[in-house]
């Protein structure tokens, strides 16, 4: 009789203490098996390839996050918060940010949707917050991916602070001129 396929909790939680025990050099399929005590056949069957070990481990590790942001505040000073603390979760989690890749944007998803939240109570429009979300967690997890792939070059945290004031400041124009335009429901 054939052994049981494993849960992906099983398969994900042990690649998670392989990363962090190991680093991301020993998130290979053969150690992982090797961990699990299961053949590396079983784990392509369940995982498929090499990469999506990886991103499913990128996502299960954004999944246990705790990213806490201002939220109570009103929504500039919440962007800002929210923008800071993604990037800092990013820059103290060497062993997850050494296998991210843009790929791995969607892997925010629910925490863009806590932002979602404070944008549509503050005024902006469902379809506004959307797009807004995905702006701010495009910009956040690609210039963080990109700080530290190239130090030294771009990586002050002014410039990203900068960045994140420019958008705010955006966002709040085009605010105002959605709400200037005319023929516009209140």
């Amino acid at each position: 009789m054939p052994k049981p396929l494993l849960s992906s909790d099983a398969i994900f939680g042990e690649a998670l203490r392989i990363l962090s025990d190991e680093g991301a050099s020993g998130l290979t399929i053969r150690n992982l098996a090797t961990h699990l005590r299961c053949s590396n056949n079983t784990l392509y069957q369940q995982v498929g390839s090499s990469e999506q070990l990886v991103r499913g481990v990128v996502a299960r590790a954004f999944a246990e996050l705790e990213i806490s942001f201002d939220a109570d505040s009103v929504w500039e000073v919440a962007v800002e918060s929210w923008c800071t603390a993604l990037r800092s979760t990013l820059l103290e989690r060497p062993e997850l940010r050494g296998l991210m890749t843009i790929a791995d944007r969607d892997v925010v998803v629910d925490y863009v949707q806590k932002l979602l939240v404070v944008l549509e109570r503050d005024g902006f429009s469902h379809r506004q917050a959307i797009e807004i979300g995905g702006i701010l967690a495009h910009v956040t997890v690609s210039m963080t991916l990109s700080d530290i792939a190239a130090p030294g070059q771009w990586d002050d945290p002014r410039v990203f602070a900068t960045t994140v004031r420019w958008l705010i400041h955006g966002m709040a124009l085009s605010r105002a001129e959605e709400l200037l335009r005319p023929g516009r429901r209140i």
